[in-house]
C-alpha cells in the first residue's frame, strides 16, 4: 500500500479505537448496570466496572487491531520493557505527576480538595486494571499507531489531549493538566520502549492522590 494511504489508515484505526471508547462502551456499560439495578459506586461494583465496563472493550478492540497491524508490519509490537530500570522510570514519573498535580489544586484556590487520607480497597484493585487498559490503549495502541503515521511528538500531543478528553468528569483547565501529564508518561513510554513505564507512572498518581482527594 502506498505510504500516504498507510498513514491515513493508521490515523484513521486510532481514531476508530479512540471512538469505541464512547460508542458502543457507554451503552454497553449502561445497559450492565441497569440490569443489576444500577448499583451504588463502592464496594464490588466500584471494582466491576473498572474490570468489565469502562475500558475494556476498547482495550480489546485496540488488541485486534495491534495483532493484525503488527503482523503486517505496519506498526511494532506490544513492549512491555520489563524491568528495575523501566519501573524507576515510571515511578519518577509518576511522582513528578503528582507534584504537578497538587500544585495545580494550591494553584487554583482548590486545596480544600485535600482531606486525611481514606483508603479504599476497592479503589485501589480497581485501579490495577482499568489503568493498564487506558495505558494500552492511549499510550499503547493509539500512540503507536499515530507515531507510524505522524512522528513520535505528534502522536504524543494528539493521543494526550484524546486521553485528557475522556476525562470529562473534570473542568477543561485540569483536563489541560491530565493532558500535560500523559504526554510525560508517552515520553517515558518512548524513553524506556515499553508500556510498563507509563503504567507505573499512571499507578502512582492515583494511588497517591486518590486516598487524599
Amino acid at each position: 500500500m502506498d505510504g500516504t494511504l498507510r498513514r491515513a489508515a493508521l490515523i484513521f484505526l486510532a481514531a476508530a479505537a479512540y471512538a469505541v471508547g464512547f460508542w458502543p462502551s457507554h451503552l454497553v456499560r449502561d445497559a450492565v448496570l441497569r440490569a443489576f439495578g444500577n448499583p451504588p459506586y463502592r464496594g464490588v461494583w466500584l471494582l466491576i466496572p473498572h474490570l468489565f465496563l469502562y475500558t475494556t472493550l476498547q482495550a480489546l478492540v485496540c488488541f485486534g487491531l495491534w495483532s493484525l497491524l503488527a503482523r503486517a508490519g505496519w506498526m511494532p509490537r506490544l513492549q512491555l520493557s520489563l524491568r528495575w530500570r523501566t519501573f524507576a522510570w515510571g515511578l519518577a514519573a509518576g511522582l513528578v505527576s503528582v507534584a504537578l498535580t497538587v500544585a495545580f489544586f494550591f494553584a487554583t484556590g482548590q486545596a480544600g480538595a485535600f482531606h486525611a487520607p481514606r483508603v479504599d480497597a476497592w479503589n485501589a484493585a480497581a485501579n490495577v486494571f482499568s489503568n493498564f487498559f487506558e495505558e494500552y490503549v492511549y499510550r499503547g495502541f493509539i500512540l503507536s499507531a499515530l507515531t507510524a503515521a505522524l512522528g513520535f511528538w505528534p502522536a504524543a500531543l494528539l493521543s494526550s489531549i484524546a486521553f485528557a478528553a475522556t476525562h470529562q468528569q473534570y473542568p477543561s483547565s485540569l483536563q489541560a493538566l491530565i493532558a500535560v501529564v500523559a504526554i510525560l508518561w508517552a515520553w517515558v513510554g518512548k524513553r524506556t520502549g515499553g508500556l510498563l513505564a507509563p503504567y507505573t507512572a499512571h499507578m502512582t498518581l492515583d494511588w497517591i492522590l486518590d486516598p487524599i482527594i
